[in-house]
C-alpha cells in the first residue's frame, strides 16, 4: 500500500471542519490528490448506507484526470463499477462519479455525507448551486480543488472569504512549486513564458480574467427604478438537460439596454415555460419574446398560450459583434445583483484555444466553446432583433427628414405612397 505524505497546504486543507474547502492551486501542486484522498476518508467516517460523490466539469477531465488519481489509490480498499459509475468501499459507501456536463447529473443520490468537486472553477454557477443543493439535506462537507480560470462565482466566494463574510469556507490557495516534487528549473521556464496574468493563474493559484473572452468589456450596474416609457422584451433560450434561460431586457426612452432580470432552471416542460413566460410577461409587461429558432414548436405553442413570441437571429458571429457594440457604446447594462448566472457566464464564455482548434478552422473565424452561453444567447437574439428595429426606424427617420412633403396637398398624396405619418 503506498504512503501519502502531504505539504502543509493540502494537510490544512485535509484537517479543516469547514462545510466549503476549497483549494484553489497552480496546476501539479498535489490539489487533485488531496481531493482524493480527502474524498476516500471520508468513507471511514460514515455509515455503509451513506453515499458520497465524486465530480467535475466534463467527462474528459473526470476520466483522464480526476478518476485514475482517485483509483491510484484505493483500488485496493474497493470495487470500481464502470457501468453504473460508481465506487463501492469495502464494506462501506459508495461514491457515484458524475460529470457536471449535465448539470441534473447529481440528483437522485440520497444520503450525501461528502462531495469532491475537481476543477470546480470550470462548472458555471448553475451546476454549483445544484451541488449545493446535493449537500444540503445533510449539510455534508464539500471539497473543491481547481485552478483559478476566470473571475467567476468562485472569484466571488473567495471574495466573501476573505472579507469575513463566510465563515462556513475554507480557502486555500498555493502554488505549483509548493508541491516539493514540481520541479523548479520549469516553474521558472513557465514564468520566462508566459505573460504574468496567465503564470499567476496557472501556476500561482491567483485569479485572473480568463484568456480568450468573448466579451472582453461588459457593463454591469446596480439596479434601480427604470422611468416610464421603459419597454420590455424577453430573450429565450431552450434547455432541458441544461437550463432553459429567459433573460428581460429593458429599453429606456433613450435607447439604453438594461438586462433587469433573468430566470434558468432545468428539466422544465413545454407547459411549465409557458406559466413562466405569462408571469413575467405580466410582471413586466413584456411585449414581445424572441427564442432560438431552433424548436418552432416550442415557439408557436408560446403564442397559443399568449406570449407574442419570434423566432431570433442565430447568426452567432453577426450577434455577438452586435453585442460589443452596445457594450463599447456603453448601451447596454447588466444589473449584477440581479443576475448573478448572467453576470458569471460573461466571465467565463471564451474562444476555444488555438491548441483546441479542428483542422479547417483556420480557414474562418472560430465559433465560442459550447459553453457558459446559454443567458448570452439569449441575449444575443434580443440584441439583434432590437437592432433590425433600430436600423429601421433610423431609415424611416432619415427618409422622413428628406422626403417630408411641405403643404397639405402634397402632404396627402405622399401618405398615399406610404409616406410615414410619424411626426
Amino acid at each position: 500500500m503506498s504512503v501519502y505524505t502531504l505539504h502543509k497546504y493540502q494537510e490544512k486543507a485535509f484537517c479543516s471542519d469547514k462545510r466549503i474547502i476549497a483549494l484553489a492551486a497552480g496546476i501539479k501542486s498535489g490539489k487533485t490528490s488531496c481531493g482524493g484522498l480527502w474524498l476516500g476518508s471520508r468513507a471511514g467516517q460514515i455509515s455503509p448506507q451513506d453515499n458520497l460523490i465524486i465530480c467535475a466539469p466534463t467527462y474528459k477531465i473526470l476520466s483522464q484526470a480526476t478518476l485514475p488519481k482517485f483509483l491510484s489509490i484505493f483500488n485496493p480498499f474497493g470495487k470500481y463499477h464502470k457501468i453504473d459509475s460508481y465506487f463501492q468501499f469495502r464494506n462501506g459507501p459508495r461514491a457515484y462519479i458524475r460529470s457536471l456536463t449535465d448539470p441534473n447529473s447529481l440528483e437522485g443520490i440520497p444520503d450525501v455525507e461528502g462531495i469532491w468537486l475537481d476543477e470546480g472553477g470550470l462548472i458555471s454557477r448553475y451546476g454549483w448551486e445544484n451541488v449545493q443543493g446535493r449537500s444540503a439535506l445533510r449539510q455534508c462537507p464539500i471539497m473543491i480543488t481547481t485552478t483559478p480560470y476566470a473571475l467567476n462565482w468562485l472569484f466571488h466566494l473567495w471574495e466573501e472569504w476573505k472579507s469575513g463574510k463566510r465563515d462556513d469556507v475554507d480557502f486555500i490557495q498555493f502554488t505549483s512549486k509548493d508541491n516539493p516534487f514540481f520541479p523548479d528549473a520549469e516553474y521558472e521556464r513557465q514564468r520566462r513564458l508566459l505573460d504574468s496574468r496567465r503564470f499567476q493563474m496557472k501556476y500561482m493559484g491567483q485569479f485572473g480574467k480568463m484568456e480568450g473572452l468573448v466579451y472582453e468589456k461588459v457593463n454591469f450596474c446596480k439596479s434601480f427604478s427604470l422611468p416610464d416609457g421603459t419597454r420590455y422584451y424577453g430573450g429565450i433560450d431552450w434547455g432541458y438537460t441544461n437550463p432553459f434561460v429567459l433573460s428581460i431586457r429593458a429599453i429606456t426612452p433613450d435607447g439604453i439596454h438594461y438586462r433587469v432580470a433573468e430566470f434558468y432552471k432545468s428539466g422544465l416542460t413545454i407547459d411549465a415555460i409557458a406559466d413562466i413566460c405569462r408571469q413575467r410577461k405580466k410582471l413586466y409587461n413584456i411585449e414581445l419574446f424572441i427564442a432560438d429558432p431552433s424548436a418552432p414548436a416550442n415557439i408557436e405553442y408560446l403564442n397559443k398560450e399568449g406570449c407574442t413570441t419570434i423566432p431570433g437571429n442565430n447568426e452567432v458571429r453577426a450577434g455577438i459583434d452586435c453585442q460589443i457594440r452596445l457594450f463599447n457604446e456603453e448601451r447596454f447594462f447588466i444589473f449584477e445583483d440581479d443576475n448573478p448566472n448572467g453576470v458569471d457566464e460573461y466571465s467565463m464564455y471564451h474562444f476555444p484555444e488555438p491548441k483546441d482548434y479542428k483542422i479547417d478552422e483556420h480557414q474562418k473565424e472560430p465559433e465560442p466553446v459550447k459553453a457558459f452561453d446559454h443567458g448570452c444567447d439569449a441575449d444575443r437574439y434580443v440584441s439583434m432583433h432590437l437592432d433590425v428595429q433600430e436600423k429601421k426606424y433610423m431609415a424611416v427617420a432619415e427618409r422622413d427628414r428628406t422626403t417630408r412633403p411641405r403643404n397639405l396637398i402634397d402632404r396627402r398624396e405622399w401618405l398615399k405612397r406610404g409616406g410615414s405619418s410619424r411626426h
